[in-house]
């Protein structure tokens, strides 16, 4: 065997890997939504107590998506492939200037920097929040609530974010502050 030989096989057993994991993820979320269906449909069918539990305090409120996806992830683990923890910095920068801000932290940055998730979740808040100006709330997929503050966002509400995924920008500075079960978390 070549060397160009080899190389060409490594480079073609690399696309199969990604493309499999990534048809894995898409079956994976296919199943559970199919699964939740099914279980919402039969339950709501047999017992008008779950059909007006589903309407008014489900669909009425605010849901938490870090217990669904724990079920999920319990459901669906046969489908997991082994993955590295590669913490996402919050922005994309080599030396972070930092200081305590109210609840969280305030990071310098230059104009028009890209920020980016630290991890996965569902962008649940887009607005004004006292202190933190145009705010990004994201339910991340581990429990926690992050507060993005002071960012021009580029996503929308609820959209469902991957880790590293670019969510607006900042100029000179932006707020990040943790939340987990109602409560400041120090992330340092």
């Amino acid at each position: 065997m070549t060397y160009e030989e080899y190389k060409s096989n490594k480079i073609s057993s690399n696309k199969n890997k990604k493309s499999n994991n990534f048809f894995k993820k898409l079956l994976s979320k296919f199943l559970t939504i199919v699964i939740f269906v099914m279980i919402v449909l039969i339950a709501s069918n047999f017992s008008s107590k779950f059909r007006n539990f589903l309407i008014n305090d489900v669909l009425n409120n605010t849901m938490d998506f870090s217990k669904v996806n724990k079920l999920v992830n319990k459901v669906t683990s046969i489908f997991k492939t082994e993955e590295k923890d590669d913490t996402l910095p919050v922005a994309n920068f080599d030396t972070k200037t930092q200081e305590k801000y109210l609840d969280g932290v305030k990071y310098f940055v230059g104009e028009n920097e890209e920020i980016k998730l630290k991890d996965s979740g569902i962008v649940t808040f887009i607005g004004e929040k006292e202190g933190y100006n145009n705010t990004i709330i994201i339910q991340q997929s581990n429990g926690y609530y992050a507060w993005y503050g002071n960012i021009k966002e580029s996503v929308k509400l609820y959209d469902y974010l991957e880790k590293g995924t670019t969510i607006g920008t900042a100029s000179n500075e932006y707020y990040f502050v943790l939340y987990k079960d109602g409560k400041v978390v120090n992330e340092e």
